[in-house]
């Protein structure tokens, strides 16, 4: 009874929600937000409203409206398991007698998949498909039906087509940063409030966008181990390590594999002595980029070493004492100097990079100081850099500024 009570009462309140919106009557904040979300997801304004009522989602999205309530609303539009109940019919051998049968229904739980639009807090389940997230900063006072959306911040996140790091990216970096930049008419007279934002909070937002941007290049990395086998999957021990080579024709199969990873590995250890292509946009913070992501992803393989299918395959060929040992020991010994050049440059670098903002953030007089120390610093990375020193990478970094 009480749920047949709530389902006449969700009917209820939809069926008063549109006729207010057939009469013009719907509260503006509400008809925003399913704008939002018809917009976002594709929807039509139904089905929309279908999720809306199915999910009792009208009361926290008031909320949002309302002093010292929510400050933020996230929505997932993606697909979610269900369990659907299908009857299971059992005939048994007996004899029909009048009526009656013996037959049993049984009832089978099946999962399925269906997209849905549903609330959630960001952190009860992963993000798979698509995030409209609306918030607002101040909570003190009640958002007017005029003027709201100056105080709403909205937006959407494709986690499937763009990706939540490249997403955040994108908006600090074209959004925030952009209208960072041009100081409103009403702080012209708050000096210091400007100069914080122009000397620490937009330097600030761009090593974060840098940040993500590596972030985002590492995580497209694949990995160079992964050739779709799991051939040491059950050798656990040094005796399943001479049953398994001892079985005829495994010692060219792991041989095989283990020239590939060398010349993969090669690959990557040949990157940094191979001329890099670069436009005439390239600027200093792309080279600090381009070590932090080099030292990532080195760092990456360093450990994938450690990993039960590379070191088991290494240890069968230590046992049977195979030549290509030696071929890995050497490219090992490699991605360790490749590793200790990339870290001990992106050290160095990171130390021009609170010079560099001004070079993309400042007028030519106000970034005088600034190329000043930059210099300085350049001269100093050339002196005293184990890896950094050579005229060829200084001369490339000083063309870069």
């Amino acid at each position: 009874m009480a749920n047949s009570s709530d389902g006449l009462s969700q009917k209820k309140r939809r069926e008063e929600c549109e006729r207010k919106a057939r009469r013009g009557e719907m509260d503006p904040r509400l008809e925003y937000t399913f704008q939002l979300l018809i917009d976002a997801t594709g929807l039509p304004r139904a089905e929309i409203m279908d999720n809306v009522f199915e999910g009792n989602m009208l009361d926290q999205i008031n909320e949002i409206f309302l002093p010292h309530m929510r400050d933020k609303l996230i929505w997932f539009y993606q697909e979610v398991e269900e369990q659907v109940s299908v009857p299971n019919v059992d005939h048994g051998k007996g004899v029909l007698r009048g009526m009656q049968t013996n037959a049993k229904t049984q009832v089978q739980s099946t999962i399925s998949y269906k997209k849905k639009l549903f609330l959630t807090d960001g952190w009860s389940c992963p993000l798979t498909g698509m995030c409209i997230y609306m918030f607002r900063l101040n909570t003190v006072k009640q958002l007017p039906e005029e003027g709201f959306q100056k105080d709403l911040f909205c937006g959407v996140i494709n986690a499937r087509k763009v990706g939540l790091v490249t997403t955040v990216q994108r908006v600090m970096e074209h959004v925030f940063m952009e209208v960072l930049s041009q100081p409103s008419i009403d702080a012209e007279d708050d000096e210091v409030a400007g100069s914080i934002v122009r000397d620490q909070l937009l330097p600030g937002l761009r090593s974060f966008c840098s940040a993500l941007k590596v972030c985002e290049e590492v995580c497209k990395t694949k990995n160079i181990f992964d050739d779709g086998k799991t051939l040491m999957e059950n050798v656990n021990s040094y005796e399943e390590v001479k049953d398994y080579i001892s079985e005829p024709g495994n010692k060219e199969i792991l041989e095989e594999r283990i020239k590939i990873w060398i010349k993969k590995i090669n690959d990557v250890i040949l990157e940094s002595e191979q001329l890099r292509q670069e436009n005439d946009s390239s600027g200093p913070q792309d080279e600090l980029e381009y070590w932090k992501k080099r030292d990532a992803q080195l760092s990456q393989i360093n450990v994938l070493f450690e990993d039960h299918e590379v070191k088991t395959t290494i240890q069968c060929l230590t046992v049977l004492k195979s030549k290509t040992i030696k071929q890995w020991k050497e490219i090992r010994q490699g991605v360790i100097y490749c590793f200790n050049e990339a870290r001990d440059n992106a050290k160095y670098i990171q130390s021009i990079e609170k010079s560099c903002h001004a070079l993309y953030l400042h007028d030519p007089v106000r970034m005088q100081s600034s190329i000043l120390r930059l210099l300085q610093t350049v001269k100093l990375i050339h002196s005293v850099s184990q890896y950094y020193n050579t005229s060829e990478r200084t001369s490339a970094l000083m063309v870069k500024v």
